[in-house]
């Protein structure tokens, strides 16, 4: 990345990320955001590299081009990690908060945890999807519900997965370049890996390893648009309500339920969370064992009875104040 930035950030910009890349991440978009703030700092005349507050707000202004707020808050957000990154060096840098085009990242959204009952309806339910001659649904659409219940796979992870990924003889599926652009080897259960195996017969009989494990009638792997109308019917079939477009519950809902009656099963058989979170962790790629343990409260919300479990773990987490 030699002479990709100019300015008088460009060898800070170089060390920040290749910093960035070295944690895992791609930062592709990211370095093309920061070579234009570099470009940027030539034109306001910036000699030293002191990342100022005049400076920061005037590169948070929004561009006359810039139709969409994502592009606005995406610059913004890559200097405000390049000026954090400054401040552990020891640099005075300003932190730009741009309140304009500050929008808050968490989401509204609360995460839908299915019950047995509703779980064991949308498979009946997938099971009963009426074939038709351009269509290989009825075929994808069962086992796809399976794996992403026995597995927490991501729903994108699920349509991304190959032939050369999965590994019907030892029961392993291979996920390559997820989430924080981890790989990860997902171990299956018999019963999962019977499924599969009928399912590959009837729809890959020759066994080529590039093509997509879940695929159209034209061998083209189904996008995620397609997989979300028809979980929207399976929900309506299955009797569970569906508060609309962005409200769920989603098909992503049953990582989230995958976790939760994880941890509710593993409460029953009397397994210490403590060392079932970090290979919870582990087996759904996670960053940390912080955002597993997150699931520990929904678990307890849902399943009251975990409850109890939950304290023992997490109680700590809030320490008592004597008066």
């Amino acid at each position: 990345m030699k002479n990709y930035f100019s300015g008088p950030f460009s060898d800070l910009l170089n060390e920040f990320v290749q910093f960035k890349r070295n944690t895992g991440f791609k930062y592709e978009k990211e370095s093309h955001y920061l070579k234009q703030f570099s470009e940027f700092t030539l034109s306001q005349g910036i000699t030293d590299p002191v990342l100022s507050k005049n400076l920061a707000e005037a590169w948070c202004n929004k561009k006359p081009f810039e139709n969409q707020r994502n592009c606005t808050e995406q610059r913004i957000s890559c200097l405000r990690q390049f000026a954090l990154y400054l401040g552990s060096l020891g640099y005075d840098a300003y932190v730009p908060i741009h309140i304009d085009n500050k929008r808050s990242r968490r989401s509204k959204y609360v995460a839908y945890v299915f019950t047995h009952q509703e779980i064991s309806a949308i498979i009946s339910c997938s099971d009963k999807i009426y074939p038709h001659r351009r269509s290989t649904m009825h075929l994808v659409m069962p086992i796809l519900v399976r794996l992403l219940y026995c597995t927490g796979l991501r729903i994108n992870e699920a349509l991304k997965l190959q032939l050369a990924h999965v590994d019907l003889v030892n029961g392993i599926l291979r996920i390559e370049h997820a989430k924080f652009d981890k790989d990860r080897l997902i171990p299956l259960s018999p019963s999962m890996r019977n499924v599969l195996e009928q399912y590959c017969e009837m729809l890959h009989p020759l066994y080529l390893p590039n093509d997509y494990l879940f695929i159209g009638i034209a061998r083209e792997p189904y996008s995620h648009h397609a997989i979300y109308y028809r979980f929207r019917e399976l929900l309506q079939q299955a009797g569970i309500p569906h508060a609309g477009r962005g409200n769920g519950p989603r098909i992503h809902d049953i990582r989230h339920t995958f976790c939760c009656h994880t941890l509710q099963k593993s409460v029953a058989d009397d397994v210490d969370l403590n060392a079932v979170l970090p290979i919870l962790s582990v087996y759904l790629g996670h960053e940390s064992i912080a955002a597993t343990s997150q699931y520990l409260k929904m678990t307890a919300e849902v399943y009251p009875a975990v409850m109890e479990a939950v304290n023992s773990v997490c109680s700590f987490v809030i320490p008592v104040v004597n008066k």
